[in-house]
């Protein structure tokens, strides 16, 4: 089980930095306090998932192959929270003034 579950958690890391490096882009390029904001937000999560990540790839070396429900609802929640500050991000971007 260890084989497979710690590439997806490294994937699912190297996603919120594609995120996080996404949304910084964005905030320099357009100078918006809303931007800068939805880094730090991202960049958060970026470090709450690592930590998750990391705790779950110690319990699974160490053989405790149990259910992990709690790390995939979290996971789940603050992903979705990042593509929801994303979506706001950019909408607000594309808007017309």
């Amino acid at each position: 089980m260890t084989e497979r579950t710690a590439p997806a958690w490294r994937r699912t890391i190297a996603s919120c930095c594609t995120a996080v490096f996404l949304l910084a882009h964005q905030a320099v390029i357009t100078g918006s306090t809303v931007s800068a904001v939805a880094v730090s937000a991202a960049t958060m999560a970026l470090i709450v998932l690592s930590v998750i990540g990391f705790r779950r790839n110690r319990e699974l070396r160490a053989g405790r192959t149990g259910t992990a429900v709690r790390p995939i609802v979290v996971t789940a929640r603050v992903v979705t929270t990042v593509a929801m500050i994303i979506a706001v991000t950019t909408a607000g971007s594309l808007l017309p003034l």
